[in-house]
């Protein structure tokens, strides 16, 4: 990222608008599963369970793997590893109820103001997370 008073070239720009447009889009689609599993219009849900499981069982080995350094204790590895198949597995699970319920209401998602509401809470979500992981240190050195 550019140092304070530099500007913004085209390069970094795009590195940081690509993830936040897909962050954005994965947490408006898991903002809908919510609400599809709290209004009980999650129909079908325990037969798309174990497909979930499966994403998050490829995501764990996937991170296992990915997290892998020679400079990185085991138990560091492991630990990042669980939260973020925790995580992987809470944003595919509810994702992909989003989207099923999208392509089954598309009348109820599309047509209120409710869908825009969730993509400016989906956005935000997204810059603070763009945000948090740029500066995670700092919260470690705070915890200490």
């Amino acid at each position: 990222m550019n140092s304070p008073g530099q500007s913004f070239d085209v390069g970094t720009v795009g590195r940081a608008v690509i993830p936040i447009i897909g962050s954005t889009i994965l947490l408006t689609a898991s903002f809908l599963g919510i609400l599809a599993l709290l209004t009980n219009q999650a129909n079908g849900f325990a037969d798309r369970f174990p497909v979930y499981v499966l994403l998050m069982a490829i995501g764990f080995v996937a991170a296992l793997f990915l997290l892998e350094r020679p400079n990185l204790e085991g138990t560091q590895i492991l630990v990042a590893t669980l939260g973020l198949t925790v995580t992987i597995f809470a944003v595919v699970t509810l994702a992909g109820e989003g989207l099923t319920y999208a392509m089954a209401n598309p009348d109820e998602v599309l047509v209120s103001n409710l869908i825009l509401y969730l993509v400016a809470a989906a956005l935000i979500g997204s810059g603070l997370a763009f945000w948090s992981v740029r500066h995670w240190r700092e919260y470690a050195s705070y915890v200490r």
